[in-house]
């Protein structure tokens, strides 16, 4: 390992670091760099070290924090605090179940088609949120499967239920939930978010880590199981 490799190295961690990915287009020099051998070794022990993910899918290299990375990942507070900054723990999860349902909308597809649709309106995502927490709470064995999923499903449909539908400035209503949980999806580049039309439709990144990381089979039936 040489000095001119742990230079690039680093110049590409700590780009990725403030940009969030690197392509052809908006760094040619550290682009080429990231096919040197070497300087792959560097980025791979930095990675390891600072419990992130650095890899390259569809001519676009991403630094990915692991699920339990506390300093780069989304944490369960900022999660928690989409809403209000009072939120309760039912905030929280109603956050959660919203961004899985946004995944399942998107990416119902298999293999290397798995970008099923290109938008959906909020008024439609409403409609699927109602409509699945509906049928998840009516299920007989609600209980048992709400403690596997690890989502207070009988909170949240109750909670969901008791919101109206919209309120102009009101947050805490369901298109609030729906459009605070899409703003801040499209402030981490994961959507497109037209707050004139109403309409969200999925990033390149977020397809590329849906379709290359994210949905692999251990997640796939987690997201079944809480779904299902």
């Amino acid at each position: 390992m040489n000095e001119t490799a742990l230079q690039k190295a680093m110049r590409i961690y700590y780009f990725l670091l403030k940009e969030g990915e690197l392509t052809f287009e908006n760094n040619k020099e550290l682009y080429l760099d990231y096919s040197d051998n070497e300087v792959r070794e560097v980025l791979d022990v930095l990675a390891k070290e600072s419990d992130v993910l650095i890899e390259k899918y569809n001519q676009v290299v991403y630094i990915i924090p692991h699920e339990d990375n506390d300093v780069l990942g989304i944490k369960d507070m900022e999660l928690q605090k989409i809403i209000s900054y009072d939120a309760r723990k039912i905030d929280f999860y109603l956050s959660q179940y919203i961004i899985i349902v946004i995944i399942t909308v998107f990416y119902s597809g298999k293999g290397s088609y798995v970008k099923s649709r290109d938008f959906i309106r909020v008024s439609e995502l409403e409609e699927i949120i109602t409509t699945r927490l509906e049928y998840a709470n009516s299920k007989k064995n609600i209980e048992i499967e709400q403690e596997e999923a690890a989502l207070n499903i009988t909170g949240m449909f109750e909670h969901w239920n008791a919101l109206q539908i919209d309120e102009e400035g009101k947050r805490k209503t369901k298109y609030g939930y729906i459009r605070s949980v899409c703003t801040f999806l499209a402030k981490h580049g994961l959507l497109i978010y037209d707050t004139a039309e109403e309409d969200i439709r999925p990033s390149a990144k977020f397809t590329n880590f849906m379709t290359y990381n994210f949905l692999d089979n251990s997640r796939l039936e987690i997201i079944e199981k809480i779904l299902n």
